[in-house]
């Protein structure tokens, strides 16, 4: 299916009257397929040459096609209207949101938006994008794609693909790199410690930052190899990443109110690498005409090496260092069985090990080990008739944490519950509910004890155990054409048995632990999205509103709520785009362990670019009328420790910024999609 619109040529019309004859001209009539289509189980958007030619990465064409159901936030992360994360797939097969960078944008044929699919090769993901591709006979293509911000970040990728029958090979190879002068952060403290005669010292501690200096390098390579036949699909990907921050660094000085030390002059300073190795596989096995078996084996190593130094005068130097390394394997089964008109079922099987080698110098010297498992068996039945699909899901988990001498087994059932109407294709209404058990990560379970300044240090819970979460939603999209769309959406998230950290008095100022359970956290996020599009679809206008309310119990006693809006324009003339973003200051949790509220500026963005079928070249001019480094500001309340952080960045002062994208194809309907792209490693256990 394509987009076209064809004018049909004007036609003379006879009548007969009283045996006269009479000629009248009929209007142009103009016949145009739609681009979008709403659906119970899918929902079809069929991108334009426009959208396609002006995009250098998939997460480009998303934000240019303003599909109802997705959020693009300035930073390209994808989620649903209510923030939960959307699963990317290119032609049904697993793909990360770097993979789409990859793309050749001329190859979309269409997007398919699902809810909770029942198809076997999406695994029993809640929301799914998955990019429908050309296909191609033999042959291949070599993209580069570069970026440099005035800010001093840049990037450059290589992406080579070479399709021979039915084998598919793809190379690929980044470096990413940050040079900033302006971060780090600005902080006061209020400390409330109880003393031994029964009153209690309360006092002001407020760090101001001079200078702060950050430098990044990241390289990755990866290689893939793609089988594909009428029932079986295998790929496999290997991928290493190297990150390294050799300096992070600030200096200032350091005052307390009322004068219970003398100002100071500190300068801190760390340092951190990550070396990381991935496999990861998609194994998928069609039987029969109603059976099919999908396997996605993956395995993570990082290595982890960390230093940083704290120095005040007159308290002297803390200095830690920690080393680790971790290790993941992990396998995802899945059985498919349809009963044709009576629905499908899904049995699942999730099958996770993940173990920590930690050990810690400085101001604590200790070492850490920790084992966690987890067994997830599990069933899914959907049905499908006619405008109503419904989905329900009902398994296990049996978890084992191990850490030193701490051993804690649990199981607990989770819950997945979905029901979608679309009357036609111009109407959606769908609500879900999903029920899940988390396990803590290990970082959070050491019992060292890190001093990182000379009043407060921190430290973890070994005796943490797994935590439920619930979390429901009802969303609404009305698309009566290809000019005019709208939505509307409702959500909840519930935690329960949390963790949180907890700020207790100490012996040297303030220790922070980790406290379960915590008081109760909720969340609700609720607003709309339209889209406009006029003049033949040459100029596009979105709109959108978003609010959030947020409970966060003890101990931090926190209820906010926050109101947010977004406008964005973009115009097509010929090879050239542009286009204009506004979004409104942001306030938002800093997750539910933390109790800290953060409020952001406002962002907003003048972008421009021309495009012919190998070249994309795009100028944005961001935030060109704020001249200052202060970005956000994070604010915390607790019973005897209180914070407030003005964080200096890069992401809010004026900058401007240059991306290139170039495509060389050669052989005969080369296969695109589904790229080579940068892979991650498992995160540390080391304590955060």
């Amino acid at each position: 299916m394509a987009f076209c619109a064809c004018p049909l040529t004007p036609v003379m019309a006879q009548t007969t009257v009283n045996d006269s004859i009479k000629t009248q001209e009929l209007n142009e009539v103009v016949v145009e397929a739609r681009n979008q289509r709403l659906g119970s189980e899918v929902s079809i958007f069929i991108p334009t040459s426009k959208q396609k030619n002006a995009a250098q990465t998939a997460v480009d064409l998303l934000n240019r096609m303003a599909i109802p159901q997705l959020r693009i936030s300035p930073n390209d992360e994808i989620t649903d209207p209510a923030g939960k994360s959307v699963d990317l797939f290119i032609d049904f097969i697993p793909a990360s949101k770097d993979d789409l960078e990859g793309m050749r944008m001329q190859d979309v044929k269409k997007v398919e938006y699902y809810d909770f699919p029942s198809d076997p090769r999406f695994q029993g993901k809640a929301h799914v994008v998955n990019f429908v591709m050309q296909k191609y006979e033999y042959g291949g293509y070599v993209k580069g794609y570069g970026l440099e911000n005035s800010s001093n970040a840049g990037q450059i990728s290589l992406y080579g693909k070479l399709k021979y029958k039915r084998m598919t090979f793809d190379i690929a190879a980044g470096t990413f790199y940050t040079n900033q002068n302006h971060t780090g952060s600005d902080t006061y403290e209020t400390f409330r410690l109880p003393q031994p005669d029964g009153t209690v010292n309360v006092f002001e501690r407020n760090s101001i930052q001079d200078k702060g200096k950050m430098r990044t390098r990241t390289y990755w390579p990866t290689f893939k190899a793609m089988y594909t036949s009428d029932k079986v699909t295998i790929q496999n990907i290997i991928g290493a990443n190297f990150d390294h921050t050799p300096v992070n660094g600030q200096s200032g000085y350091v005052v307390y109110s009322p004068e219970v030390l003398p100002r100071a002059d500190f300068a801190t300073f760390s340092a951190n690498r990550v070396n990381s190795l991935s496999y990861s596989g998609y194994w998928n096995f069609i039987i029969n005409d109603r059976n099919t078996i999908t396997f996605s084996p993956r395995y993570s190593f990082s290595h982890t090496n960390s230093n940083s130094l704290y120095a005040e005068e007159n308290t002297g130097e803390y200095h830690n260092a920690a080393k680790d390394d971790s290790h993941q394997f992990s396998g995802d089964l899945t059985y498919t069985h349809s009963f044709g008109s009576w629905g499908s079922m899904n049995a699942m099987l999730q099958t996770i090990l993940t173990t920590n080698n930690t050990s810690y110098s400085g101001t604590s010297d200790t070492r850490d080990n920790a084992h966690t498992y987890r067994i997830g068996p599990g069933v899914q039945y959907s049905l499908s008739k006619g405008k109503v699909y419904g989905l329900v899901g009902f398994g296990f988990h049996w978890d084992r944490q191990e850490y030193l001498d701490h051993r804690e087994n649990s199981a607990a059932p989770w819950i997945d519950f979905s029901l979608q109407y679309s009357p036609n294709d111009h109407h959606y209404l769908g609500g879900e509910f999903h029920h899940v058990k988390s396990i803590p990560s290990s970082s959070y379970r050491s019992v060292a004890v890190i001093q990182s300044n000379p009043l407060m240090s921190y430290t973890g819970n070994p005796d943490l155990v797994s935590y439920g979460s619930y979390d429901a939603d009802v969303n609404y999209s009305f698309i009566p054409n290809n000019t005019f769309s709208i939505s509307a959406f409702a959500s909840t998230w519930i935690v329960d048995d949390r963790y949180v950290y907890d700020y207790v008095p100490a012996e040297n100022g303030i220790m922070r632990t980790i406290k379960q359970p915590g008081g109760g956290y909720s969340q609700w996020n609720y607003g709309a999205y339209a889209s406009l599009s006029l003049f033949n679809r040459k100029l596009q206008l979105t709109a959108q509103l978003d609010a959030r309310s947020v409970h966060n119990g003890e101990p931090y006693n926190l209820n906010k709520t926050h109101l947010a809006y977004a406008l964005q324009a973009n115009y097509y003339l010929d090879s050239w785009s542009f286009s204009g973003l506004y979004s409104a200051p942001q306030g938002y949790p800093d997750g539910c362990m933390v109790g800290t509220w953060l409020s952001s500026k406002s962002y907003y963005r003048l972008q421009a670019g021309w495009s012919d079928a190998t070249w994309n070249i795009q100028l944005i001019l961001a935030n060109f009328a704020r001249w200052n480094w202060e970005s956000d500001k994070g604010v915390m309340h607790s019973q005897f420790y209180d914070k407030v952080e003005q964080i200096y960045s890069i992401n809010v002062h004026a900058s401007a910024r240059i991306s290139v994208t170039y495509t060389f194809g050669f052989g005969k309907k080369v296969a695109h999609g589904d790229e080579a792209t940068q892979q991650s490693g498992i995160s540390s256990g080391i304590l955060k």
